[in-house]
């Protein structure tokens, strides 16, 4: 009899069952890399998890992964493993993840580590030299730790003469990068030194986080002294390695590289009083070289003969010197003569030019006095002819006006005045009478009563104008009221 079959949906969900029972699958911790990373429009994350021997497809919800994801990221995740008996695939749905290995504390550092990078903090254009010779050595550590037992001990047997300041730090902690910071100002502020060495042993990655501070990396990039990082091993990189102007594998390999070893001072000197000692010697024998070369071309014949061609040579020049200086000195008397003739002769034209200039304003100013005066008694005259037509116009009006003086006296001019004014007072009042009964308008108000003043009406009120042969209607638009 034929064994009883499994159809592939039974076996899909027999086996999804046995997964689902399974307590280490529910909540489980894996660790790999990623590939295939993908991003779905509907709000999840595809990609697979591998190692060197085997890869699982995983799944993840972009709301609960709070790191940034990317293909060859090393990850350790949680989540829970689940079968898709449609699709006959096993998936792992992960409900947190972390790089690494390490947590979020990683991923600070990748982000603080891009961000110092675009500001240039990082750049070599940066980095200050390290002083070839220093006498004094500043060093932030902990004075628990064995790293400053292997510095001083390194400095000691390389170089006796240059002194060591130890500023004691945490290395380690949630205050240790205060304190780091703290001993970069120490010996920028108070007690300065040539070069500052910022050391620590090994340690975890979590350990050494202290030294991934962003408020640390920007004190050691304002450093004005030059600092050296020196923390953990060799194959551990912090934040600080990177800013720091040089990077020392390990604290006693930032020793040997901060000072000379009294040996290799002693070796150099020595080279240099070698090539000091070629150089001399070169520069004496080509000297020599010289001097004989010019000891050979010196006599004493050739010597007298030069003196004497010399000294004719200094007796023309002298001679000439003075013939130049007589000519010169014949030619300026010369112009000196000329010159004081013309001023002579100036000085006489311009003295009599003087003198008929004084006698012609002395003429002229007689002219003016005698024509002033001339003037003068004409004005007088005139003033005086005036005054006597004056008075006799006077006297001639005023006999002339003296028979209207009683008239004048008599004559009450405010009664003519009131006459003249009732008079023309009578004729307006005719006047009136006669234009208001060839024309007469009469103004009602709104209750058909007559308007006699302009304080009667006001804005917007219609009125009515009755005419002789008809009747208006208006509104009141403007209304001025005189006082």
């Amino acid at each position: 009899m034929a064994k009883s079959a499994f159809n592939v949906s039974e076996l899909n969900n027999y086996i999804k069952k046995l997964i689902s029972m399974d307590y280490i699958l529910k909540d489980i911790n894996i660790t790999g890399e990623i590939t295939n990373l993908n991003f779905h429009k509907n709000g999840n994350i595809y990609f697979s998890l591998k190692d060197k021997f085997a890869r699982i497809d995983a799944m993840a919800s972009q709301e609960d992964i709070k790191i940034n994801l990317f293909d060859g990221a090393k990850v350790m995740a949680k989540g829970t493993v689940t079968y898709y008996e449609r699709s006959g695939r096993v998936f792992l749905y992960i409900s947190q993840m972390d790089l690494d290995g390490k947590g979020n504390l990683y991923q600070e550092y990748l982000d603080l580590k891009e961000k110092l990078t675009k500001e240039g903090l990082f750049d070599p254009r940066h980095k200050k030299n390290l002083k070839k010779y220093p006498s004094r050595i500043g060093l932030i550590t902990s004075t628990s730790g064995a790293a400053i037992k292997d510095v001083i001990n390194i400095f000691r047997k390389r170089n006796k003469t240059c002194d060591i300041l130890v500023y004691p730090s945490l290395v380690q902690g949630a205050y240790a990068a205060e304190s780091l910071i703290a001993g970069v100002k120490y010996f920028n502020e108070e007690e300065p030194v040539d070069t500052i060495i910022i050391a620590r042993g090994g340690g975890s990655f979590e350990d050494l986080f202290a030294f991934n501070d962003e408020s640390l990396a920007r004190e050691i990039f304002a450093s004005k002294i030059p600092v050296i990082s020196a923390v953990g091993h060799e194959v551990d990189y912090t934040i600080c390695d990177f800013v720091a102007d040089m990077r020392a594998a390990t604290p006693t390999n930032a020793a040997e590289l901060v000072t000379l070893s009294e040996d290799e001072i002693i070796s150099e000197l020595e080279k240099k009083k070698s090539q000091l000692n070629n150089l001399m010697d070169r520069r004496l024998d080509y000297n020599r070289l010289r001097l004989l070369s010019l000891y050979k071309n010196i006599s004493i014949k050739n010597q007298v003969y030069k003196i004497n061609e010399r000294t004719r040579d200094l007796l023309r020049a002298h001679a000439l010197l003075n013939s130049a200086m007589k000519k010169i000195i014949e030619g300026h008397e010369y112009g000196l003569q000329e010159k004081k003739f013309y001023l002579g002769n100036f000085k006489l034209k311009e003295s009599k030019e003087i003198e008929n200039y004084s006698y012609r304003l002395k003429n002229i100013s007689v002219n003016i006095n005698s024509s002033l005066n001339k003037d003068i008694e004409s004005l007088n005259f005139d003033r005086k002819l005036l005054n006597y037509y004056f008075k006799s116009y006077v006297n001639d009006n005023h006999r002339k006006f003296k028979p209207f003086e009683k008239f004048f006296a008599t004559y009450d001019i405010s009664l003519r005045l009131n006459n003249e004014r009732n008079r023309l007072n009578l004729l307006k009042l005719g006047l009136d009478s006669a234009f208001e009964k060839i024309n007469k308008v009469e103004i009602l108000g709104a209750d058909g009563k007559s308007l006699k003043s302009a304080r009667d009406v006001s804005l917007g009120d219609i009125i009515s104008l009755k005419f002789k042969d008809g009747k208006l209607e208006s509104k009141v638009q403007k209304v001025e009221v005189r006082d």
